[in-house]
């Protein structure tokens, strides 16, 4: 099941643009934002001579969440280039609340300055473009997240944030002296019961859809090589990732939970079939791009394995999944660009 993603809200803000960035120093628990509003540890402005720089930009998979503290997939990545080139760094610029079509404009203003040489793209809150696309709001500014409020950590939130919080606790433990087979009803229950609720106020009796119309598949093609020109024009090399999921066509029952659960927070107009489409086409549009800008892809979909051992929910990762995927990248990496 999904933990509580508002705590990575938190994190960032949004600037005076609408544009989302990570609050800098900002620090709770295992959750480091450097001095640059950037994820781990400091770095230095200018880049060394002669070195190359990547830099990882995601949403909250690539941020981290399930990790351990410095365990996050772009931090492994930079502890295994250092060892092979002394003169690689890896920088993520990752931001939980970032919105596909915010891209271009949070590079410009945050990223560029650091003259980044190679960026690792993954495609986060691509369930949510389809979902923007579908209510007709892509590209539109949201409400504003803290804008212009400076906490010095998250522990000066409100105390209403850490009630709920509290109160889901007593839950979890009173759940855990039941029986498990109760305990998968009970949620599967409620699930049903949340998306039937959330259906009544978004479809308004029209029924979910099972595939994502092709008319958001193109346009997100469009976005993506859009993305890909600007990065190219500032001389950035982009490598793509596909973005990876645990529950598929194949493993649906065994991961009913968590399928729900993804349909419920990211895109109540698509039904489970629908998700899982929306997953599987968007994915091989990224192959696709990839293939004719003559990019390196990171098929990350078809590499990490499809178990809770690497995959906390549907999409974010455990230590061993970033460690997995992390030590794939330094490979293919190792055998393309940085040995050259």
């Amino acid at each position: 099941m999904y933990a509580n993603l508002n705590l990575l809200s938190n994190l960032f803000e949004e600037d005076i643009s609408g544009i989302p960035h990570n609050v800098p120093n900002m620090t709770y628990q295992k959750w480091k934002i450097n001095s640059f509003g950037f994820r781990g540890k400091e770095i230095d402005f200018e880049k060394k001579k002669g070195g190359i720089r990547i830099v990882c930009l995601g949403g909250s998979e690539s941020f981290g969440f399930y990790e351990s503290e410095g365990k996050e997939w772009p931090s492994q990545l930079g502890e295994m280039l250092r060892d092979k080139f002394q003169t690689v760094e890896v920088i993520n610029v990752s931001v939980a609340g970032l919105r596909v079509t915010q891209r271009k404009d949070y590079v410009g203003k945050y990223v560029l300055p650091l003259k980044p040489d190679f960026m690792i793209i993954f495609h986060q809150r691509i369930l949510e473009y389809v979902k923007e696309s579908i209510r007709g709001v892509k590209g539109k500014e949201g409400p504003s997240r803290r804008r212009g409020k400076k906490l010095k950590n998250i522990e000066d939130a409100s105390i209403s944030v850490f009630a709920k919080r509290a109160f889901s606790k007593i839950e979890d433990v009173l759940m855990r002296c039941c029986p498990q087979k109760f305990i998968t009803k009970y949620r599967l229950k409620t699930l049903r019961r949340r998306i039937r609720k959330k259906e009544k106020k978004y479809l308004i009796h029209k029924e979910p859809m099972n595939e994502v119309p092709d008319n958001i598949v193109f346009e997100y093609e469009g976005d993506l090589k859009a993305f890909i020109h600007y990065l190219k024009e500032n001389h950035i090399v982009p490598i793509l990732s596909t973005f990876p999921a645990l529950v598929t066509p194949f493993n649906r029952d065994i991961h009913e939970e968590i399928l729900l659960a993804t349909r419920l927070i990211f895109c109540i107009e698509l039904s489970e079939n629908g998700i899982l489409h929306a997953l599987r086409v968007l994915n091989d549009t990224m192959r696709k791009v990839a293939k004719e800008e003559n990019l390196i892809l990171i098929d990350t979909e078809n590499l990490i394995p499809k178990t809770r051992e690497y995959v906390g929910d549907n999409f974010h990762y455990t230590d061993k999944g970033a460690e997995f995927l992390a030590g794939n990248i330094c490979d293919i990496l190792d055998h393309t660009i940085l040995i050259k």
